[in-house]
């Protein structure tokens, strides 16, 4: 991984010592810098987890992917700035299979949840990985708690509160990422295969692009804006200047191919 080419591309110069107000600036200036989404997924390609392979395609022109990728890519550069880091397995889902990847940072033996691939509602800023913690961010409010043996992350946002994974204190290795990585992205009633999405969060605005809506959270207001799927591949154009080529698409063709 070319640890230059990426902090040039967050935005960022050394020093970055390994310390939180560090730790918060790459992590905002990732996410701002490279879409959440799933396209490879949608283009029946295969998706890698090995740090070389994930910062060659998040270096290249079209920047981007979904959990494994982008918290492996962030992974590997904060031990390479000296962190501590470990990675861990969640739900997203109380009942389901561990389907999302995380960060645990240990900065001055506190403890801190990083993570930069739940896409648009997921955090802007690292959290304490303590019970009971709270932090606010961008009109959204984060707390963890603990039951039994997981940590259970969840948003707030308004009137509305809603858990987003939980996970556990076990630390996975690259295999067992690869392994979960590799079902979520192949197996057909997988989220990932059955609709696209592309995402962009800044501390500005969260923007959230799928098939027929596209959502926006400012200022703690979000606004949902229907679109016709015959405009999906307009508007990937025009908000992320992706193209989506003209080839139909994986939930395009599960969609065709599936009983009426």
């Amino acid at each position: 991984m070319d640890l230059d080419r990426y902090l040039e591309r967050l935005g960022l110069t050394p020093p970055l010592p390994p310390a939180i107000g560090t730790l918060c600036r790459i992590h905002v200036a990732h996410l701002a810098a490279f879409t959440f989404n799933n396209l490879e997924i949608q283009r029946g390609g295969i998706i890698r987890t090995d740090p070389d392979s994930v910062a060659a395609k998040f270096l290249g022109p079209y920047g981007g992917g979904y959990c494994f990728e982008q918290n492996t890519l962030l992974g590997e550069a904060l031990r390479r700035l000296g962190f501590e880091v470990t990675t861990h397995l969640g739900r997203v889902g109380a009942d389901r299979a561990l389907n999302h990847m995380l960060l645990r940072v240990v900065i001055d033996g506190q403890p801190w949840l990083a993570d930069v691939g739940f896409g648009g509602e997921g955090l802007l800023e690292p959290i304490p990985l303590v019970d009971g913690a709270r932090s606010d961010q961008n009109g959204a409010g984060y707390s963890l708690r603990r039951e039994n043996a997981h940590w259970i992350l969840t948003m707030h946002y308004g009137d509305v509160t809603e858990e987003l994974y939980r996970f556990s204190d076990l630390a996975f290795t690259a295999e067992d990422v690869a392994m979960a990585n590799y079902y979520i992205a192949t197996h057909p009633s997988s989220i990932f295969a059955r609709t696209l999405t592309i995402q962009r969060v800044t501390p500005e605005e969260r923007l959230i692009l799928r098939p027929t809506v596209i959502t926006r959270y400012r200022q703690g207001v979000r606004t949902d804006t229907p679109i016709e799927p015959s405009d999906l591949r307009r508007h990937a154009r025009e908000l992320f200047g992706i193209d989506l080529g003209d080839e139909p698409l994986l939930f395009e063709t599960l969609a065709t191919n599936s009983p009426s």
